[in-house]
């Protein structure tokens, strides 16, 4: 989908302190050689008190996003917030909190769970609310916030392909002005692979008692054993490309033009990599950032929009893709090109 008169006013991320992957295999958390094979060397690990929650974290971070755009609340339409994990109450919307901590009480607010995904599926998504002219406001504030705690997530081996931080981001869009322009966006979606995040584990009437950490990685592979597709590695590869293409179509670019992209904290230690199949230099993406910071849930592309902008790591002219994956599977592909530097 290409966009007319789409912006990115603000954009920020709220993290906590780092925690080194070398402390983590002293501690004997992790296994030296998931370490290396990973490349991650630290990841951003909250507290366990209540200011730490992540609808609390996401609120930080709205309100820097919302200061650094010049936004007024009372001028945002809609609220969407993007999780993985427990937000710190059960059966409770986090989004309207969020809402109402940072915007106001009338603003609609709803939660994605569309696990790493999220939010950038919020980015085209809130882009066809504004455009539908839904709501009094020209602005959209797009929230993400997780919290890994034990002991149901072990944030170093829950996982195969990478490890989790926490910590929030926001981004907020307007109709009206930004720093950046949003182009295009594009979402490919293959429902058959959902299985990979649901193994063959049963459907329950209640939480299961946290007895041990969950094991995606071990869900994958049963869920893959499960599906017997032949073209299972295709589909996930196709829809990726998928996305990608579509959005550098309809931003009328191609990946030689891309500056930089901002991509999902994950390492398969394989040698084929995700910019490998972008077309990209490692050196283009946010990987060494990430490395840095672990997977911080839906937020990986709002976090890395964010340290791009505060490092001066792009120049006015510059087009960033932004691009995502979550379980389910879809892939959200965005191109946006910076006009001016926050702040000026």
């Amino acid at each position: 989908m290409r966009w007319e008169n789409l912006f990115v006013s603000g954009v920020a991320a709220w993290l906590p302190p780092l925690a080194a992957a070398e402390d983590a295999v002293s501690d004997g958390l992790l296994a030296p050689e998931r370490g290396k094979l990973r490349g991650i060397v630290s990841v951003t690990v909250a507290s366990d008190s209540e200011e730490d929650a992540p609808p609390r974290m996401a609120v930080r971070a709205a309100r820097e996003a919302l200061g650094r755009g010049n936004t007024d609340p009372g001028d945002v339409a809609l609220v969407l917030h993007s999780s993985l994990w427990f937000q710190g109450v059960d059966m409770w919307p986090a989004a309207s909190y969020i809402a109402h901590e940072a915007v106001g009480r009338q603003v609609p607010a709803f939660g994605l769970a569309q696990r790493c995904n999220g939010g950038m599926g919020a980015i085209e998504l809130a882009a066809s609310y504004l455009g539908a002219g839904i709501g009094d406001g020209h602005a959209a504030l797009l929230t993400t916030g997780d919290r890994f705690a034990g002991p149901r997530v072990d944030r170093w081996n829950s996982v195969d392909v990478t490890m989790y931080g926490d910590g929030a981001a926001a981004l907020v869009l307007s109709t009206r002005d930004g720093f950046a322009r949003v182009l295009s966006t594009a979402t490919g979606v293959d429902n058959s692979l959902e299985i990979l995040a649901r193994g063959d584990e049963p459907f329950v009437p209640h939480p299961v008692e946290p007895s041990s950490a969950v094991d995606l990685g071990a869900r994958t592979v049963r869920g893959a054993e499960l599906a017997a597709l032949p073209d299972l590695t295709h589909r996930y590869i196709d829809l990726l490309v998928a996305a990608k293409t579509r959005a550098l179509e309809d931003a009328g670019t191609s990946i030689d033009g891309i500056a930089h992209a901002v991509i999902p904290v994950s390492r398969r230690g394989t040698g084929h990599e995700l910019h490998h199949l972008l077309g990209l230099p490692d050196e283009r993406t946010s990987w060494a950032y990430g490395r840095t910071t672990g997977h911080v849930g839906a937020g990986d592309q709002f976090a890395g929009l964010a340290h791009l902008t505060e490092n001066a790591l792009v120049s006015p002219g510059d087009r960033v893709l932004l691009f995502g994956g979550g379980a389910g599977y879809t892939c959200t592909a965005a191109v946006v090109e910076i006009l001016r530097m926050p702040g000026h």
